[in-house]
């Protein structure tokens, strides 16, 4: 046991003092831009109270990391990781050493100038974890050895580092023009609870009276380009924080370590035995550039959470030969390059029927419109029918995307159009399948098969019921057995 990691005595530790400065900073920076405004547009009554309003809760926020400090306890013995906090309803969690299963240390820009970070230990369930935040990055480093690799004497293996050309993989985010109005939905956010006009800001109303002289098909193009301009810079600014000085190493101790970030730096660590696969995901505009991305698949974090995948990410979007390379080694096998097994033609006829009904829908929409009010076009319907091509052709990717199979030890599945996933799950992971038949599924003979695990649910969508389950018996002998009812065989005639 190292002796670093458990304190003599009864071993309570607080939280570092720092803690307290990182608390007092949540209060100065917000307040800046409400200052700012008051100096700016003059103190009024719409100016100064919300003011008020934004110092009053900082300072409550202000005073709970105060609180929290004072009231928040911690220790590690050689059994167990424990945590004492609160002062009114006292709280006493603990964590058996030989249930954690990942150890994350992140550090955002205040915490890496007063030299703390915050720890996450993870126990394998969504609700079981301990943080502490925040600790000495010393005493960080040595929460790390619960995963047990104080006897570790190797060096890490690297399995993958960041390269400059993956950063053109950032310019394929399906986010870019989300972020291209981010800034300008702030803004007008900012003016709302200040309760200034938008006519009112000098070079918004200028602006505004620009396009107002232009053509709408200019204003249009300007709009565009101005949007994507500052999605595109944003993307590329987002990718360089999140994985600047990315780099992916298997641990002496059998864990996977993998530390990235500029201004927030995080490193998390993965017990080897705690994964249960990896999903490869090609949003559609990354599979055109011929990347994807890859994450593992970990017992206790959440698939739906975004944070949590984010975490468990293995790389960053990369080739896809890259990461079909780092899968294998992760994984052991190159299951992810296996064949799958097609689905059948009425999954094809499934999804070109759905592709029809929102186009459908917004004709006759647009088209009501039109004839109730006057400054709606009469022809806007057409857009409508214009979009069934571009529908028909992704129902026809989405089927082609349809695949599922076996090899080794691992289970595949794969699906989507818009964001494909291939997911290589471990098949004594499976703990439980849920069959699905949605009313059209039925006329169709299909069905969609759910594999439950640790690791969160996993599907097989659309595929016909016979070969559906006999791909669950095959993959998991005997467990979905009991819940299947043979076909009675037919009756000779005149029986």
């Amino acid at each position: 046991m190292s002796r670093g990691l458990v304190h003599g005595g009864d071993g309570w530790e607080r939280l570092d003092a720092r803690t307290v400065a990182i608390a007092l900073s949540w209060s100065v920076a917000p307040s800046v831009p409400a200052v700012a405004a008051v100096v700016t547009m003059g103190p009024s009554l719409r100016t100064v109270i919300p003011l008020v309003a934004v110092l009053a809760v900082l300072t409550g926020i202000a005073a709970y990391g105060l609180l929290r400090y004072a009231t928040t306890r911690y220790r590690v013995t050689g059994e167990r990781v424990e945590v004492r906090s609160g002062l009114l309803f006292r709280r006493h969690r603990s964590v058996p050493r030989d249930r954690v299963r990942a150890v994350d240390v992140t550090a955002g820009p205040v915490h890496r100038l007063l030299g703390v970070a915050v720890v996450r230990i993870g126990a394998g369930e969504h609700e079981s974890g301990l943080r502490l935040d925040a600790v000495s990055r010393s005493r960080a480093g040595s929460l790390r050895l619960l995963l047990g690799r104080e006897n570790a004497t190797s060096a890490p293996a690297a399995l993958a580092e960041l390269r400059p050309a993956w950063i053109a993989f950032a310019l394929l985010s399906s986010w870019t023009p989300l972020i291209g109005l981010a800034p300008f939905g702030a803004l007008f956010r900012v003016l709302e609870i200040f309760g200034v006009e938008p006519a009112e800001v000098g070079f918004l109303r200028d602006v505004w009276e620009q396009a107002t002289r232009s053509s709408p098909a200019v204003v249009a193009v300007a709009a565009t380009s101005t949007v994507l301009a500052i999605g595109v810079l944003g993307a590329l600014l987002l990718h360089v924080e999140v994985w600047w000085g990315f780099r992916l190493t298997r641990e002496p101790g059998g864990a996977y370590r993998m530390r990235r970030g500029l201004l927030t730096t995080r490193s998390l660590s993965l017990q080897a035995d705690r994964l249960r696969g990896a999903e490869l995901s090609e949003p559609l505009p990354l599979r055109w550039g011929g990347g994807a991305r890859l994450r593992a698949l970990v017992a206790g974090i959440d698939p739906d959470d975004r944070e949590e995948r984010t975490s468990a990410a293995l790389l960053p979007p990369a080739p896809r030969r890259t990461a079909l390379k780092v899968a294998a080694q992760v994984l052991g096998d190159p299951a992810l390059t296996a064949h799958l097994r097609p689905h059948p033609r009425a999954a094809l006829r499934l999804r070109l029927s759905r592709a029809v009904w929102p186009p459908a829908f917004l004709a006759v929409s647009l088209a009501g419109l039109g004839a109730w009010l006057s400054w709606v076009p009469d022809t806007l319907w057409l857009l409508a029918p214009a979009c069934v091509p571009v529908a028909l052709l992704l129902a026809a990717d989405a089927h082609r995307s349809l695949g599922h199979g076996l090899t080794g030890r691992y289970l595949l599945t794969r699906y989507g159009t818009a964001r494909r996933r291939t997911v290589a799950l471990r098949r004594d992971a499976v703990i439980g399948w849920t069959v699905g038949r949605s009313p059209a599924q039925r006329r169709r003979g299909l069905m969609t098969l759910t594999a439950a695990t640790a690791a969160g649910a996993y599907r097989v969508r659309d595929v016909h019921v016979g070969q559906g389950l006999a791909f669950a018996e095959e993959a998991v002998p005997s467990l979905l057995e009991p819940f299947i009812v043979p076909s009675a065989p037919p009756v000779p005639a005149g029986s």
